[in-house]
C-alpha cells in the first residue's frame, strides 16, 4: 500500500514543536493500515500498523515507539465507543491523547500523541460510552528476548 492510497484522520503538535499527522485505510491484503508521522526540526520519522481494525473483543489497538531525533509517541485506533485514551506515567502523571472524531466510514477514532523522554508509560486506560474503562500495560523500553542458542 501507498501512502497515497491512506487519508488523513488526525493531525497535531506539541507545545515543543513535534509535529505529527497519523494516516489511516484498508489495505490491500483486506486489513487495515495505520501511520504515523513526525517531525521535529529537521528530523522526521513514520512507523505504522496493519492487521485487523481490532484485536477481537477490544475497543483499542496501539502502536508505542520511538525513532532517531524524534520523541517517544503513542498512537492507536479505537473503536467509535471509546470517549477518551489516557496515558500513565511512571510518576503517575496522566496524559490525555488527542483523539479525532469517529470516522464513519472506518467505524473507528484514531488518537496519537508524543511522550516524555524521562518518564515513562506504565499503561494506558480506554475510558468507553457507559462508565467502563479498560486498563491496557504498557512496557517502554521493551525487553526483548535473547534468542535461543541451538544445541
Amino acid at each position: 500500500m501507498t501512502r497515497y492510497e491512506l487519508r488523513e484522520v488526525l493531525v497535531g503538535e506539541s507545545p515543543d514543536g513535534v509535529r505529527w499527522v497519523v494516516l489511516a485505510g484498508p489495505d490491500s491484503g483486506g486489513g487495515f493500515y495505520t501511520s504515523i508521522s513526525r517531525s521535529l526540526g529537521d528530523a522526521t520519522a513514520e512507523s505504522g500498523m496493519g492487521g485487523e481494525k481490532l484485536p477481537p473483543g477490544q475497543v483499542i489497538n496501539f502502536w508505542i515507539g520511538q525513532a532517531d531525533g524524534t520523541p517517544l509517541f503513542v498512537m492507536a485506533r479505537t473503536a467509535a465507543r471509546v470517549q477518551r485514551v489516557t496515558v500513565v506515567l511512571a510518576s503517575g502523571f496522566r496524559r490525555d491523547l488527542s483523539m479525532s472524531p469517529v470516522i464513519e466510514d472506518f467505524g473507528l477514532r484514531f488518537t496519537a500523541g508524543r511522550l516524555p523522554d524521562d518518564d515513562p508509560p506504565v499503561s494506558m486506560e480506554v475510558a468507553v460510552e457507559g462508565g467502563e474503562t479498560q486498563v491496557h500495560a504498557l512496557r517502554w523500553p521493551p525487553r526483548f528476548r535473547r534468542p535461543s542458542r541451538g544445541g
